[in-house]
C-alpha cells in the first residue's frame, strides 16, 4: 500500500460505477472497479487500495459479507458503505462490522463522494504511518534490549576486569601495610587506585578519579593502569627513573593522555615512598580532598593544589615532601567521600576525616565510621587508600 494507491469501487450497478469513477477521477484520484464482491476481494488483495467504496445489495455475495471479509483481511483499509437500498438497520450493522462511514445514494452532492474518499485515504495513510511507527518502535526496542543485554554483559566483564586490576588488599610493601576499598556509584567506577614496589627501596602509589561514571570512565582507568605499567617497566628494563619523580611522572602521563585524544580529564595524586626512611615525595594533578597524614600526635592535610591531567592550561602540578614515621598512617580518598551522608560542608567532612585517621587502626575502622558498605547508595564513586608504617621496636 502506498500514497498513490487507488480507490476501489465495489458495486453491481454499471451506471453507478461509471458515475462514481468520473467524479473521483475528475478529482485526481485513481479508481479500480469490481462488479461483485468476489472480484472486489480479489482486487483488494492484489492492488491494496487506499479506500473501498462498497455497495450493500449485490448478487452472489452480500455487501455485509464482503465488508466482514475486508475488515478481517485488510484492517488498515477504510471501507465506506455507499448504498441506495440500505435501511438505518443496515447502516448500524455496517458500522458495527467495521465500516468507517455510511453514505446513502443518490448523492445529494458529488463533492460528498470526493470528500469521504479523501478522508478515507487520509485515514488509511495515518494507519499505515502508525503501523510503520509501531514496527519501527518494536524493532528499536528489540535492538535496544539486545544492546542493553550486551552492555550489561560488557559492564559485568569490565567490572570484573577493573577489580582484577586493583592491587591486593592488605598488601605488604616492606614496612608498609596497604589497604584499599572501591565503592562504585554505578556498575563501574571512574575512581581507581594502586600501590606497588618500584624496586627494593621505593614504592609508588596513586589514587585517580576520571571525570564521569560508567563504562567510558572505567575504560580510562584501565588505560591509566597500562600507562603506569609502562613507566614501571621503563625503570626496570632501562633504568628510566621518571616514575621515581612525581612531577616528571605527571607530565609524562599528561602527554600520554593527550596523545590518545581521550575526551576526559583525570585528577590524580601520586607519591613515592622511601621504604627505609619513610620519606614521601608526591605530586598532585587536581586531586581533592588532599591526602591526610598522621604521625601520632599530629594529623595534617598534604595541601598541594594542581591542574588535572588532560586539561588545557598552563598551570602546573602540585607537589611536596613529607615523612611517614614508624606507626604513621596515610589516607587518600576520592571526592565522592565529600558527598556521603549526613550532609556536611567540605570543611566539616575534611575535619572529620582528620579525626578518623588520628584514631583509626585500619581500613575497617574508617569504613565503619563512614557507614560505607556494598549496599550504600552513592551519588559519586568512593575510593579509599590507607597506608600504615609498622612501628619499630628497639
Amino acid at each position: 500500500m502506498n500514497d498513490d494507491a487507488p480507490v476501489l469501487l465495489i458495486d453491481d450497478d454499471n451506471a453507478v460505477r461509471r458515475t462514481f469513477r468520473r467524479i473521483l477521477e475528475h478529482a485526481g484520484l485513481r479508481v479500480l472497479e469490481a462488479n461483485n464482491g468476489k472480484v472486489g476481494l480479489s482486487l483488494c488483495r492484489e492492488q491494496q487500495p487506499s479506500v473501498v467504496l462498497l455497495d450493500l445489495r449485490m448478487p452472489e455475495m452480500d455487501g455485509l459479507e464482503v465488508l466482514s471479509s475486508l475488515v478481517l483481511e485488510h484492517p488498515e483499509t477504510p471501507v465506506i458503505v455507499v448504498s441506495g437500498q440500505g435501511t438505518m438497520t443496515d447502516a448500524v450493522e455496517a458500522l458495527r462490522r467495521g465500516a468507517w462511514d455510511f453514505v446513502s445514494k443518490p448523492l445529494p452532492d458529488k463533492e460528498i463522494l470526493v470528500h469521504v474518499a479523501r478522508r478515507g485515504m487520509e485515514r488509511s495513510a495515518l494507519l499505515r504511518q502508525n503501523r510503520a511507527y509501531g514496527e519501527s518502535l518494536r524493532d528499536t526496542n528489540q535492538r535496544l534490549s539486545a544492546a542493553l543485554s550486551e552492555l550489561r554483559s560488557d559492564e559485568q566483564g569490565a567490572r570484573q576486569l577493573q577489580f582484577q586490576l586493583l592491587p591486593e588488599d592488605g598488601l605488604r610493601l616492606g614496612p608498609l601495610t596497604c589497604e584499599r576499598r572501591l565503592f562504585p556509584s554505578q556498575q563501574l567506577s571512574g575512581d581507581f587506585l594502586d600501590y606497588f614496589a618500584l624496586n627494593d627501596r621505593y614504592a609508588g602509589l596513586y589514587l585517580a578519579d576520571v571525570a564521569g561514571h560508567g563504562t567510558a570512565s572505567a575504560l580510562v582507568t584501565a588505560i591509566l593502569t597500562t600507562l603506569v605499567a609502562k613507566y614501571r617497566e621503563a625503570l626496570r628494563s632501562r633504568g628510566d627513573e621518571t616514575i621515581l619523580h612525581p612531577q616528571q611522572f605527571l607530565k609524562g602521563l599528561d602527554l600520554d593522555l593527550r596523545s590518545l585524544s581521550i575526551p576526559k580529564h583525570v585528577t590524580l595524586f601520586y607519591a613515592v615512598i622511601d621504604l627505609d626512611l619513610g620519606h614521601i615525595v608526591y605530586g598532585n594533578a587536581g586531586a581533592f580532598p588532599f591526602p591526610y597524614l598522621s604521625n601520632g600526635t599530629e594529623t595534617i592535610e598534604l595541601e598541594c593544589p594542581g591542574r588535572p591531567l588532560n586539561l588545557p592550561g598552563r598551570a602546573g602540578f602540585g607537589g611536596g615532601e613529607a615523612r611517614l614515621s614508624p606507626g604513621g598512617r596515610l589516607l587518600l580518598v576520592s571526592d565522592g567521600v565529600l558527598e556521603l551522608p549526613p550532609k556536611q560542608t567540605h570543611k566539616q567532612r575534611r575535619e572529620q576525616l582528620c579525626q578518623l585517621l588520628a584514631h583509626a587502626h585500619g581500613m575497617d575502622d574508617l569504613i565503619a565510621a563512614l557507614d560505607l558498605n556494598e549496599g550504600t547508595a552513592l551519588r559519586d564513586d568512593v575510593a579509599l587508600l590507607f597506608l600504615q608504617r609498622e612501628e619499630t621496636h628497639d
